[in-house]
């Protein structure tokens, strides 16, 4: 099944960029720029918004945050909210950078084969952990903490949510106070991605924590920043770690509020007038809003990532309702899955659902190391109609195909109360519409949409023919692959499967497989190319398009970088954000 971690972040995801367009959850590989920019307006860049001058300490923060949070701890919850944390109050061993690298964080280097921390088979990896790094409360962080970690994270009444790379992990052993020895079941090429969150063993009393213990609520961490205080329903209180161990001038700010502004609207319209400092993610559908702003003279900072962000998918529901895996009457005809790619104008979905401010994409794989180009379907109706023609499909006499006694027909699925989700929509609607095939149009709530299997999630348990959400992001996409893979889909007896597709392509299953398990960076780029043309040839689902992303904050607010591979958030960075009003 799907590692926790990920299936955390796609979920994660949909409360994140609803507002932008779809419900759950890329672009381009490459790094930001380091284009730094001479004054208020638009810019690209690693750097947009360092400080020209000396820092000045000091000041709070203020940030508008749309979504309530639940927990805090990323290792407990999968709310984009808990991304609050993240590099602010928690740290990782290693950080992932924008172009998909990582760079030693907590840990004193990346264990290399070179260096003696990979083994030659690959199954045990040395994590060498840097002197010096204290917890907040002053305590020593240790070895001793990354084995805890492990503990809990495989105590079975724990809940903590973590990638599948975890399941290779045979043992964890503590060489002595600053090194760990981790020993694989098979070669684990993402173990990087491996305690991204530890936990503090002297301040949790069990190895069995809960969505209801006090760490997964408000963490305990490493990071620049502390929690003071949480308000249900109002706001997140971060105040300065004074003994934080990269440098006792840091952080600059005396602390950071999340104040809760749960209309978006509201949130952009405040910070543009210079209520807020800055906004905790930015929606694609907040860029034309503040890019008009920032040109038209408003104090305040845009910055545009190159390349692309979050990728919109159209999913496509390849088996019947239940677990016998029937194909499904209609997208279970190749033929069909064709035309469909044919017939949505995706352009004109760009243009008018996010104002331009999104590119085609052809590939599932479009980010990260294993970036794949593929190109996009060529809109062209009279051909996704010659495919139906020759197919059997025949039209009948109110416009609708029948092939067989089965009607062209598919129900759309997507969560409720976004105008942008209707709008697309309506446009795909209106474009199977022109080539014989009925669409008929429905919402339901996001908990519905993505509850489990045994909770009679629609997702899950194959309530729908086509849906459309947001995905694709990642440096690494192991976890991601798996997602459409035959391991994957939910069933009665695997009930925690996650899958997009509900497709089993033993092709596919094996590719996904071996990339999984293989250290050469080259051969594992080679296996997921594989896995994207095979996805694109099987139209295992549709790649729409992929969003532009940006960040935006007040020009009061310097010292700010977009190179981490989330952007400004998440970013270690922001111990050197200081305010100069």
């Amino acid at each position: 099944m799907i590692g926790g971690r990920t299936r955390a972040r796609l979920l994660a995801m949909t409360v994140v960029l609803a507002a932008g367009l779809s419900a759950c959850g890329g672009g381009g590989s490459s790094a930001t720029s380091a284009t730094t920019p001479t004054g208020t307006g638009t810019s690209t860049g690693a750097t947009a918004g360092a400080d020209e001058g000396t820092a000045q300490r000091g000041g709070r923060l203020l940030v508008a945050m749309t979504d309530e949070p639940g927990l805090l701890n990323p290792l407990f919850t999968t709310e984009a909210a808990a991304d609050v944390s993240r590099a602010m109050v928690v740290e990782p061993l290693f950080q992932p950078l924008a172009d998909g690298t990582y760079e030693a964080f907590l840990a004193a280097e990346l264990p290399t084969p070179e260096n003696g921390g990979v083994s030659r088979d690959g199954r045990t990896v040395v994590y060498r952990l840097r002197e010096g790094v204290t917890w907040s409360d002053g305590k020593p962080f240790t070895a001793a903490d990354v084995v805890f970690t492990h503990r809990v994270i495989t105590d079975p009444r724990s809940t903590a949510a973590v990638a599948s790379a975890y399941a290779l992990v045979r043992s964890v052993k503590a060489l002595d106070p600053l090194t760990v020895e981790v020993k694989m079941s098979k070669p684990n090429p993402r173990y990087l991605e491996l305690w991204d969150v530890v936990l503090p063993q002297h301040a949790i009393e069990s190895t069995t924590v809960t969505t209801r213990s006090p760490q997964a609520r408000l963490p305990l961490g490493t990071g620049p920043f502390v929690y003071a205080d949480w308000k249900s329903g109002d706001q997140v209180t971060l105040t300065r770690n004074d003994a934080y161990w990269r440098d006792p001038e840091l952080p600059n700010l005396d602390g950071i509020t999340f104040k809760l502004t749960p209309d978006r609207q509201t949130a952009v319209s405040s910070f543009v007038n210079g209520e807020f400092d800055t906004i905790f993610y930015l929606a694609n559908s907040d860029l034309p809003d503040v890019t008009q702003a920032a040109e038209s003279g408003d104090p305040i900072e845009v910055v545009m990532k190159e390349g692309l962000s979050y990728g919109s998918f159209l999913w496509l529901n390849h088996s019947a309702e239940g677990d016998g895996l029937e194909p499904n009457p209609v997208l279970g005809d190749p033929a069909v899955r064709e035309a469909i790619d044919l017939a949505i104008d995706r352009q004109s979905i760009i243009d008018q659902v996010v104002d331009g401010f999104g590119e085609q994409i052809g590939s599932y794989l479009f980010t990260g190391f294993a970036a794949h180009e593929i190109e996009p379907a060529a809109f062209d109706a009279d051909a996704a109609k010659a495919v139906l023609d020759e197919a059997g499909w025949v039209e009948g006499d109110d416009g609708i195909r029948v092939k067989d006694g089965v009607r062209a027909e598919l129900d759309f699925t997507t969560v409720s109360g976004n105008q942008s989700y209707k709008l697309v929509q309506q446009l795909i609607q209106q474009n199977l519409k022109d080539i014989g095939i009925d669409v008929k149009l429905r919402t339901d709530s996001l908990t519905k949409i993505f509850a489990g299997y045994q909770d009679g999630g629609i997702l899950a348990n194959r309530r729908y023919d086509l849906m459309m959400s947001l995905d694709g992001f990642y440096a690494d996409p192991a976890d991601y692959a798996h997602v459409f893979t035959s391991a994957s889909i939910p069933t009665a007896e695997n009930p925690n499967g996650f899958s997009y597709s509900h497709l089993r392509l033993p092709a596919f299953d094996r590719l996904v497989e071996a990339a999984g398990q293989t250290m050469d960076e080259a051969e594992r780029r080679r296996l997921y190319g594989e896995t994207a043309e095979l996805f694109a040839s099987e139209r295992i689902s549709l790649p729409l398009y992929a969003t532009k992303w940006g960040w935006a904050w007040n020009e009061a607010l310097h010292g700010v970088t977009t190179d981490a591979w989330d952007g400004q958030w998440a970013n270690p960075d922001i111990a050197s954000w200081n305010l100069q009003r």
